[in-house]
């Protein structure tokens, strides 16, 4: 009596493996995670270019209003009340000029006494304060001007009296009152004096005929 012995072991056989729902679900769970991963850090990227870039965009704001500033500051004319204040200092320096240098071609003339007073007078400027003319002679002077207010006045005397030429020198009669305004033709604009303006007038000692004038 033959016997047959199976030796083919089905554990060694090749067996195809087939996902199952769990298997398939683990994954599209794991995608999802991965997916929903990648968009949070897109999210966050976006987020802080478009901070970036709302930054830039104020930047450029501030710089084009800044600009825009400069550019109306440099077409706005210059004020009258300082070309006209420019043009009265040019005159005055052109009047002490020709007045030194008619002092200088006078031929005997002793401008030992006034030349340093006309020096002084120069550094003695306080801004907001001009002279229209003044008169000089050895024991007097006159000094006739305006000035943008009348607390100037008190600060031009004390910058003149620490000028060597003036010093010890006292002004006995100091008038200032605000200048009237011209009378204009019927309807014609009133070109009024500024607020505060004063018109002023130094006396000190009694004035001489002899006396250096300058207007």
């Amino acid at each position: 009596m033959s016997q047959q012995i199976n030796l083919a072991n089905p554990q060694l056989t090749q067996k195809r493996y087939v996902f199952g729902l769990r298997e398939m679900a683990i994954g599209v769970g794991v995608a999802a995670l991965a997916a929903l991963g990648w968009a949070l850090v897109v999210h966050d990227r976006a987020r802080s270019i478009e901070a970036q870039a709302a930054e830039q965009e104020a930047r450029l704001a501030q710089a084009q209003r800044m600009l825009a500033a400069q550019q109306a500051a440099a077409a706005r004319p210059a004020s009258a009340l300082l070309a006209s204040r420019v043009e009265s200092v040019r005159a005055q320096v052109t009047r002490r000029e020709a007045l030194l240098a008619t002092l200088g071609d006078t031929p005997g003339a002793d401008t030992a006494g006034f030349s340093p007073r006309l020096r002084a007078l120069a550094a003695s400027h306080v801004e907001g304060v001009w002279l229209n003319g003044f008169e000089l002679a050895p024991d007097s002077v006159v000094l006739r001007g305006s000035a943008l207010q009348a607390g100037l006045v008190t600060t031009y005397l004390e910058r003149l009296g620490r000028q060597a030429p003036f010093a010890g020198l006292r002004f006995a009669s100091v008038a200032a009152v605000q200048p009237a305004s011209p009378p204009t033709a019927a309807g014609a604009g009133a070109a009024a004096a500024p607020a505060g303006r004063v018109d002023f007038e130094l006396i000190a000692g009694k004035p001489a005929e002899g006396a250096t004038h300058a207007r």
